[in-house]
């Protein structure tokens, strides 16, 4: 008989658009009606001529826009919404029967976004003790992922399959509290793993993100650099020497990271409470698999360097391109206009949970 569950509907999940999860992933979990992702302005500057915003523009004209930039040594510029953008989302949700929001944001090291959402939960008609908002201390998918397990454990409190992959079912649970949820992401972003790779340091120099200086010397000694998230700020793994060489190691400490999270997983299958019942309890231990890969206009070499992971892993081989049904459903996406316009054309991230 499937448990009765009258607070249903009660918490919505806020986000914003550099957690990199899939547009269609994105429209499907809005359905319900208690996920909204509030758009990162991108504005495209020129010497001489008026600062150009991608405000309204499609996502393939962004894209599209944004690479164009890059070619042409434009700066791309980006910024968090304003607090005002925030206080109006909250109150919407409020306005739906919503008496609480958790709002997860890219890390407060990298971005104003998560004080811009403080301050606009302190100005909407839920204030802050009904918006709880959540550094997630990482980017992209690492946080992104996190957000559509919480969800999808909102959407599925009488257990349910996955909306991101059918075939996973997440435990039995009673509906959550807002505390609880705000335990659940922060379990799962803190199991979170993200590497990436970028071919130039230049796109980081431009948006401010690397001094003039250490962008030279890497122009000078050819620096492919692999980087990672540590306490919520950017820092480098490895600095290759060639992009055959940087994108070789960006697989081998992939490997190894899953392989670790793997080891992690049958320590805390051996040692976990089969009669837990609560959210935070039912956090699965790291899968030790790859849950998001990210690329910046080279989603086939980003399938690839997926690919080499299942191999060396010892899992069967998915044989695809980008677009080929039988990859992991919304498991490969465009890295999203905010982070693609610091990283550059031919950037690529893999995240291990």
């Amino acid at each position: 008989m499937e448990r009765e569950n009258n607070t249903e509907n009660r918490i919505a999940v806020v986000t914003d658009s550099a957690a990199a999860i899939h547009p269609e992933l994105v429209e499907r979990l809005s359905a319900r009606g208690n996920f909204v992702v509030v758009p990162m302005p991108v504005t495209i500057r020129t010497p001489g001529a008026e600062d150009r915003s991608l405000q309204g523009l499609g996502a393939a004209e962004v894209d599209e826009a944004i690479m164009l930039a890059h070619v042409m040594g434009q700066t791309v510029s980006t910024s968090g919404p304003a607090p005002g953008v925030f206080a109006d989302v909250y109150d919407e949700l409020a306005s739906r029967g919503f008496t609480h929001v958790v709002s997860v944001h890219l890390s407060g090291e990298l971005s104003g976004t998560v004080e811009a959402a403080r301050t606009g939960a302190r100005l909407s008609r839920l204030g802050s003790t009904g918006v709880s908002v959540v550094d997630s201390r990482t980017v992209a998918g690492a946080y992104g992922h996190a957000v559509v397990r919480a969800l999808e454990a909102l959407n599925s409190a009488s257990a349910g399959a996955s909306v991101e992959n059918p075939s996973v079912e997440y435990p039995s649970h009673d509906y959550p509290s807002p505390a609880q949820l705000v335990d659940y992401i922060h379990a799962v972003c803190e199991q979170s793993t993200l590497y990436f790779y970028i071919p130039t340091l230049d796109a980081l120099r431009r948006g401010g993100r690397v001094s003039p200086a250490l962008a030279m010397v890497g122009q000078m000694f050819q620096i492919k650099p692999i980087g990672t998230i540590v306490e919520g700020k950017l820092a480098y793994v490895e600095r290759p020497r060639t992009a055959a060489r940087a994108l070789e190691r960006l697989v081998e400490v992939t490997v190894q990271t899953c392989r670790e999270h793997q080891h992690a997983a049958a320590l805390s299958s051996a040692s976990a409470s089969s009669t837990a019942t609560d959210l935070v309890s039912l956090v699965a231990a790291p899968r030790g698999e790859v849950v998001a890969v990210h690329h910046v206009g080279n989603a086939s070499q980003a399938v690839q360097l997926y690919e080499q992971v299942q191999q060396m892993l010892g899992e069967s081989s998915l044989v695809h391109d980008a677009t080929d049904s039988s990859a992991p459903e919304f498991l490969v996406s465009a890295l999203p206009p905010v982070l693609s316009a610091h990283s550059g054309l031919g950037a690529v991230a893999l995240v291990v949970y």
